[in-house]
């Protein structure tokens, strides 16, 4: 299961309300961070930001490298609880926040780690399979009463195999909504061809590792050939 709690980095570095600013700042230098979580008693406070450690060590900014962490403006973050599903969090990934991280925190207000925004983004390719050779397809559909377990029986009877899919939600009024399949399908023009005998308006087929758009074009004008015969 694609739960927070399995991605979580717990070795990524923290620090504490009572650290001052100038060692956290010679640590974020040796480590290139940007920003890393604040804890008091194993309860996550907020992230400090490098620049927050460099205002408070600039000369006249009246604070000065002992001042501790609790004294500087801390950020608030998304946070993350462990037994999350990855895809629960997806709206927090992609927020307005200039975090790259998610802070992971349990139910009882313990911290236990960082949810890091690329990993989670990789993980949730991997279960739709972006990342894997095969097809992408994308069809018109009704927006009304259109049975999705008929549209993938027929993806199937052609020999393809749907990995994952999503819909586009219709527009209020419009007469047609988006289908995007993800696929391992051997004759894309193949199963191109018979999803449009059925009425389905493909606007997107890209072919498989390893056939190309010429060879597809190929195939078309064979079509053709053979009904002019």
């Amino acid at each position: 299961m694609s739960i927070v709690g399995k991605y979580v980095d717990s070795d990524y570095p923290f620090f504490q309300t009572s650290d001052p600013a100038g060692s956290a700042l010679v640590q974020f230098d040796d480590l290139g961070l940007e920003e890393a979580p604040v804890l008091e008693d194993g309860t996550f406070k907020g992230l400090i930001r490098i620049e927050a450690l460099k205002e408070a060590a600039a000369p006249g900014a009246g604070k000065g490298e002992e001042t501790a962490l609790q004294e500087l403006p801390l950020e608030d973050c998304h946070i993350a609880d462990p037994e999350e599903h990855i895809l629960d969090v997806f709206d927090r990934l992609i927020g307005d926040s200039e975090s790259n991280v998610l802070c992971v925190v349990s139910k009882d207000g313990v911290y236990r780690g960082v949810l890091s925004k690329k990993d989670a983004i990789r993980a949730i390719g991997k279960t739709f399979h972006f990342s894997e050779g095969g097809v992408t397809l994308e069809l018109e559909a009704p927006a009304l009463g259109v049975k999705i377990s008929e549209i993938v029986g027929m993806i199937e009877k052609n020999d393809a195999t749907v990995l994952s899919f999503g819909i586009t939600e219709p527009v209020p009024g419009d007469q047609m909504m988006l289908m995007t399949f993800r696929l391992h399908c051997g004759d894309v023009y193949r199963l191109v061809t018979n999803l449009e005998k059925y009425g389905y308006h493909i606007r997107y087929a890209r072919p498989a590792v390893g056939e190309g758009v010429d060879e597809l074009r190929e195939k078309a004008l064979e079509f053709m050939r053979y009904i002019d015969m």
